[in-house]
């Protein structure tokens, strides 16, 4: 059954699926285009939405002093059981090291060596690192990390020893591991700058002489933002102005987290500031190995 219809001024969906049968629009087209043409506007709004509500949580994270945000980390979001559950799921189903961490770790960590893998979640790298004859230490400031870890480690009945630690407070001695491992872009959510420094110190501290410590992190893109990403940072810029607060050039807000982007000679100035050298680089994957010579 079909209906008259006066094609002036219609949209260009209803004209050019009418092209043919000028005059008429059948009843199923017409309430189908109704259903994608609401559809369409519900997502623009959502998008708004999203936008905004993106906007206010960085605005609500430049506001946050560092104690504060340390706080929503550790309590609201890395030890939260369902961030917990997904670590511990991605253990289970082997989800370990992707390509690139696995050819950084055959070609620069021998077996037998001594490792720690610091900020370790679920067990998700010290599993594999364990099955290939690395003598594993493994930390994590989440209780609840460390905890499915253990049980991660048990059921597969490896000798792992785990624990409770704080990346700014290292509780192990000078000289007593031959690698140190930091994926995730965990070093990019690692604020401010001096903070930094402080950790690389300790760890430089911890590796023994000629020991290898692979990071990974989040790269700085040389391309401009599109235009709502540069109005948001000008926002950003202004509330910093008006409530000056720790952070720095290069933080930013990223699917909901608050981390550091790296140019190439800031990540290795800030090793090289505390004594390692660089040994190889992945700019563009966000990946980094330095030494301590």
């Amino acid at each position: 059954m079909t209906v008259p219809i006066s094609l002036a001024g219609s949209a260009s969906g209803v004209a050019h699926a009418t092209e043919g049968k000028p005059g008429t629009l059948s009843i199923r087209y017409a309430a189908g285009y109704s259903l994608v043409w609401i559809a369409r506007q519900v997502r623009r709004i959502a998008n708004g939405v999203w936008r905004l509500a993106s906007l206010m949580e960085q605005v609500g994270a430049t506001i946050w002093s560092i104690e504060d945000l340390d706080h929503h980390a550790r309590f609201s979001h890395w030890d939260h059981p369902k961030e917990v559950r997904q670590y511990s799921a991605d253990a289970e189903r082997g989800e370990w090291l992707n390509e690139v961490e696995n050819d950084l770790v055959h070609r620069h960590l021998s077996s037998g060596g001594v490792v720690l893998n610091l900020a370790c979640g679920a067990g998700r790298e010290a599993l594999l690192l364990a099955r290939r004859g690395l003598q594993v230490v493994a930390c994590d400031w989440s209780p609840r990390m460390i905890d499915a870890a253990r049980r991660q480690a048990q059921r597969a009945s490896l000798r792992i020893s785990f624990e409770v630690a704080d990346l700014y407070d290292l509780p192990y001695p000078d000289n007593a591991f031959d690698y140190l491992l930091l994926t995730n872009v965990a070093y990019s959510y690692l604020f401010p700058r001096a903070r930094r420094i402080r950790f690389l110190q300790r760890a430089y501290a911890l590796l023994r002489p000629g020991g290898v410590f692979v990071v990974s992190f989040a790269f700085k893109r040389e391309a401009e933002s599109p235009g709502r990403r540069v109005v948001a940072r000008q926002l950003l810029e202004a509330v910093r102005r008006w409530a000056p607060s720790y952070l720095e050039p290069g933080d930013r807000i990223a699917s909901g987290h608050l981390l550091h982007s790296f140019a190439p000679d800031e990540l290795r100035g800030e090793f090289e500031e505390t004594g390692f050298a660089l040994r190889e680089a992945l700019w563009d994957r966000g990946y980094a190995v330095f030494a301590k010579d």
